[in-house]
Parts: structure tokens; C-alpha cells; sequence
């Protein structure tokens, strides 16, 4: 009878620390999944310091009055760097149309580990594969007809795109026959920018980060004298100037 007894404590011994054993092994050969956020980024026209809409006139760079029916532009190939300059996300796949007469341009860039985030780059415009690629096998904003050059396929898609009315008799309104409509349609791969917005923003698991940046549609056609060159197609001295502008036109809110 003793030793039935020492031999069944014997079992429960070396049960229990089999158990033991399985448990420590878990622990260290199961991690626990680490958490991610998601970061969106939401663009803000800004004529200056006061809001704009798409009914706001503007000056350009001759102090001619401005009023635009069409102010948009892709941006897309998304990265995010730390205080060190290292890369803690990129969302080389995402592309955005920031459109003026949205009611938003609030985009979901997609999910990050937990990070801080120093600097959003961003490039305006599209890079040479998606550029040339068929907008009719495209999903939005890629398959939108008034963003392509369908009629020269070789030049692709529309990078930034201007369209409205200068003032051209100095009288503010826009209706007149000395009034001359805009046609900015900046396109070829040679006008592809990239620009970088500081943004500052703490990217935690489970949460969602908003980054901001502002648009400054004075700063943007600053350079441009839109009565004496009402028209710019592709990528002519005109149209590089407003590229060149939209990537200092674009900042930290």
C-alpha cells in the first residue's frame, strides 16, 4: 500500500512539472503580437493665412485676379520618417487625388507599427509605371477621364490640374469678354515632385493619428501670370513653374 502510494505521488511529481515545462516553452516560443496604428493625412486649402474654397478669388503672381473651378492634384508613394530621418512606414500604394472642391481630402494611408512621426514625403504625382498604366483597368482616383490625357496617351496622367477665369479688365468680376479662361493640365513624367511636411504625431497601437498639411493656393500660383499665359499644356516652362510651386506650397498646418 506505501508503495502504491509513493508511486502515484511519484506520477502527480513528474506530471506536474511537465506541465511546467509546456508553460515555460509557451511563454517563450509564442510572443505576443505587437499592436499597429493607423495614420491618415487630411490636406487643407488655405489662400495665406485665411481658409479657401474653390469660390474664393485669389491674385496670381501679376496681381491679377484669379477664380478656379478646377484646383486638383495626385499625390501619392507616401513615406514616413522619425526625428532620425529613418523610415517607419511607407505606403509606396497608395495614390490620393487632393481635390479643392471636395468637402474633404482626408485620406487613410493604411497601418504603421507604433512609432513617432517626424516628416510625411510625399510625391506629386505619379511614378512612370502607374503614369503610363491603362485608366481603364484603373480604380479610383486612377480611372477618372479629366485626369488622363487619353487623347495623347503618351503623356498620361494629369499631375496637377488648373481650370477657372483671370480677371482681365481689373473690374473683380469674371464674365466679361476680356476675361480669359485657364487651362493648366501639368503632365509628363519629367514634372513628377516630391515634397515633405513636418508633422510630429505619436502613432500608437489600436489608436488612429490624423497628420495634417495645408495647401496654400496663393503660394501656388504665385509665380504664374495667368493673363499673359492663360494656357499650359503638358510639361511647357509654365506648367514646371506651377509643379515647382506646388511642392513649396504644400506645408505643415
Amino acid at each position: 500500500m506505501q508503495y502504491s502510494k509513493l508511486a502515484l505521488m511519484t506520477l502527480l511529481a513528474l506530471s506536474m512539472a511537465s506541465c511546467k515545462r509546456d508553460d515555460e516553452e509557451d511563454d517563450t516560443t509564442t510572443p505576443t503580437p505587437v499592436g499597429t496604428g493607423t495614420v491618415k493625412l487630411s490636406f487643407t486649402f488655405m489662400n495665406g493665412a485665411s481658409p479657401y474654397d474653390i469660390n474664393t478669388t485669389v491674385q496670381d503672381g501679376a496681381g491679377h485676379d484669379v477664380r478656379f473651378s478646377t484646383l486638383k492634384f495626385y499625390a501619392s508613394d507616401f513615406h514616413l520618417t522619425d526625428d532620425a530621418d529613418v523610415e517607419v512606414a511607407e505606403f509606396h500604394e497608395t495614390v490620393v487625388l487632393v481635390d479643392a472642391s471636395a468637402s474633404s481630402n482626408l485620406f487613410t494611408l493604411g497601418a504603421m507599427s507604433p512609432s513617432h512621426v517626424h516628416e510625411a514625403h510625399i510625391t506629386l504625382g505619379l511614378d512612370a509605371t502607374l503614369n503610363h498604366a491603362d485608366p481603364t483597368l484603373a480604380e479610383y482616383p486612377l480611372n477618372l477621364p479629366d485626369m488622363h490625357w487619353s487623347w495623347n496617351p503618351a503623356a498620361g496622367y494629369k499631375f496637377l490640374v488648373l481650370e477657372g477665369h483671370v480677371d482681365g479688365n481689373g473690374d473683380s468680376d469674371f464674365d466679361d469678354v476680356e476675361d480669359l479662361p485657364i487651362t493648366y493640365h501639368c503632365a509628363t513624367d519629367a514634372l513628377l515632385r516630391e515634397t515633405h511636411v513636418h508633422i510630429h504625431a505619436d502613432v500608437d497601437a489600436g489608436a488612429t493619428v490624423t497628420m495634417q498639411a495645408k495647401v496654400d493656393v496663393a503660394h501656388l500660383i504665385s509665380g504664374l501670370d495667368f493673363l499673359n499665359m492663360n494656357l499650359a499644356m503638358g510639361g511647357t516652362a509654365a506648367n514646371i513653374t506651377a509643379m515647382d510651386s506646388l511642392v513649396t506650397a504644400i506645408d505643415e498646418l
